[in-house]
């Protein structure tokens, strides 16, 4: 049991991996997430009102990939999620994990927009795992 839920891991990771790369390669599908995600409320816009966007997109590719090797149980991932989980709660960057699912549904509507092989196996991968980091990274709040 233990292997075949760890194979439907390993396939998971591989597509999201792809789609990413597709959704990188055929547009900014990072702008587009900003795009969704500062419009898509008052207090997400206002945490943002001082940022380099240019470098934030570097942050959020980064944290995206991060997200990929966490939900591969690498030790990349791993740490790499832990420093996400440290900066984001509530004595740092203070980000209420109230926000992630709203940050989740703007991500996955820039994939759906970038992914020109996007369908139903493609987002419920995503869902997978976005849903395994943002889990990881808010219990640390």
């Amino acid at each position: 049991m233990e292997n075949s839920k760890n194979t439907e891991t390993i396939n998971q990771v591989e597509i999201v991996q792809k789609s990413y790369g597709r959704c990188l390669s055929t547009g900014d599908v990072l702008q587009t997430f900003y795009d969704y995600f500062l419009s898509s409320s008052p207090a997400v816009k206002e945490k943002f009102k001082n940022t380099d966007f240019d470098n934030q997109k570097k942050l959020l590719k980064h944290g995206v990939n991060l997200m990929i090797m966490f939900a591969s149980d690498t030790f990349a991932g791993k740490s790499g999620l832990k420093r996400l989980q440290h900066s984001h709660n509530r004595h740092n960057l203070n980000i209420d994990p109230k926000y992630y699912d709203l940050w989740m549904t703007c991500l996955l509507k820039a994939v759906e927009k970038h992914d020109y092989k996007v369908d139903p196996e493609v987002m419920t991968s995503w869902e997978y795992v976005l849903g395994k980091g943002i889990k990881f990274i808010a219990s640390g709040y």
